[in-house]
């Protein structure tokens, strides 16, 4: 690269000439100052490769371009978000039912957020079988969204599963929701509010004090839709739980040629539920409604819960 100045002599009457100077041009910038998305090849290998071998539970940090599967920084393993304690409890659940045991959330290790459409949230976390008080530890990755045309919430698990170490082979699970597997009656707009007198008698049973008290996920279902009423409130809203039942009642399609209350064990339901809280956010004596539609595809580890609540100020 050529420059110029002007040399002016002091003495002499020679007039001022222009010199030109050479000087190295400087070395060019590296790739990661040109391009503000630019990622170390080495760094995103290393993402990919933790991403193909946990399933995206164990991944660090990557400024990937396009947003990637990123940590949330937790302090406190006991002291976890409200919001992700249910959808943990909601992967707990699902393998429950299906699997027969009786995991209980203790503490939550690690979350991972992926934003693909809906919120992902892989989250890893510490369980106890109450049967045996055997300790385990297990990952679920929770799907969480808002359907505005339906102004409802819907969250699905996407994986639901005891943890084993990344050095152990394991086939990757499916995590496409099988939609086709799902029975009609169970898809489509959310159905309204309805009382056991406004239903055909053989495809509801109205849940007894008893039935509440042994199936604890029907309080997961509650909370979810007080969640929803509530988003943004937070941690805030633990103070105001337990929720105090007034009536639950389950719709499920079959004939009812079983035991009404075998329809809690149902694959596919639709719940109604009132209940109020110890307190409420609002300051005033509030009751809620609740449908929470629950159905499941046959798949390992897949659950969904469609959620509407609407509230009402009682005396």
């Amino acid at each position: 690269m050529s420059v110029y100045k002007i040399v002016i002599r002091q003495n002499g009457d020679e007039p001022p000439r222009r010199v030109r100077i050479r000087r190295r041009a400087p070395p060019p910038k590296p790739a990661e100052q040109l391009d503000p998305d630019y990622v170390d090849p080495a760094e995103e290998e290393e993402y990919d490769r933790q991403v193909r071998e946990s399933g995206g539970f164990d991944v660090d940090h990557c400024p990937l371009a396009y947003g990637g599967i990123f940590p949330y920084i937790l302090t406190d393993k006991y002291n976890y978000p409200y919001d992700t304690s249910l959808l943990g409890r909601l992967g707990l659940h699902c393998y429950n039912l299906q699997k027969g045991t009786n995991l209980e959330l203790v503490a939550i290790n690690k979350v991972n957020y992926e934003m693909d459409g809906a919120s992902l949230n892989y989250i890893t976390l510490e369980a106890i079988d109450t049967c045996n008080n055997f300790p385990y530890s297990f990952q679920t990755l929770v799907s969480k969204d808002i359907v505005p045309e339906e102004a409802s919430l819907e969250v699905h698990t996407q994986i639901s599963r005891l943890k084993v170490p990344t050095s152990c082979p394991r086939t990757p699970p499916e995590r496409r929701w099988i939609d086709e597997a799902v029975d009609a009656f169970y898809k489509g707009k959310m159905p309204t509010w309805s009382t056991k007198d406004n239903l055909p008698k053989e495809q509801v049973y109205e849940l007894q004090e008893s039935d509440l008290q042994e199936n604890q996920w029907i309080h997961l279902y509650a909370e979810f839709a007080f969640h929803f009423r509530w988003l943004g409130y937070g941690n805030g809203l633990m103070s105001y739980l337990p929720l105090e039942f007034k009536k639950v009642i389950i719709q499920t399609k079959e004939s009812g040629e079983e035991s009404p209350r075998m329809k809690l064990k149902a694959n596919n339901s639709i719940f109604y539920m009132s209940f109020k809280g110890n307190g409420d956010p609002s300051g005033m004596n509030v009751e809620y409604q609740a449908i929470i539609r629950r159905t499941m595809d046959g798949m390992p580890g897949h659950i969904r819960l469609e959620v509407d609540c609407l509230s009402y100020v009682s005396n």
